[in-house]
């Protein structure tokens, strides 16, 4: 079983920076405690966006996350406040 690594980037409106991280930061905490989370690390862009970079033990265990409250919290906060959609990016190693 490969390991599931993500990006998952968000790209706030400026004006919502800095609560889009806060809000961001604070779900990572309990994502952590998610069955099969190896790590969950939120990055800034030095053109404002932010990134999650995490990995998961297996894409069965990163899907059920995405059916998480935790997911759910982010996308019930952060609608309106992005300037796009978020771009999730599921990679395996290719070695």
């Amino acid at each position: 079983m490969k390991t599931c690594t993500v990006v998952a980037t968000f790209t706030p409106h400026p004006q919502n920076l800095i609560e889009v991280k806060e809000l961001l930061l604070d779900v990572a905490k309990d994502v952590r405690l998610e069955l099969g989370c190896l790590f969950y690390d939120l990055y800034e862009e030095v053109s404002g966006k932010l990134m999650f970079i995490e990995a998961w033990e297996s894409r069965e265990l990163w899907q059920i996350h995405n059916d998480a409250p935790t997911v759910a919290r982010i996308l019930e906060f952060i609608e309106g406040k992005l300037s796009g959609s978020v771009l999730v990016q599921e990679m395996y190693s290719a070695n």
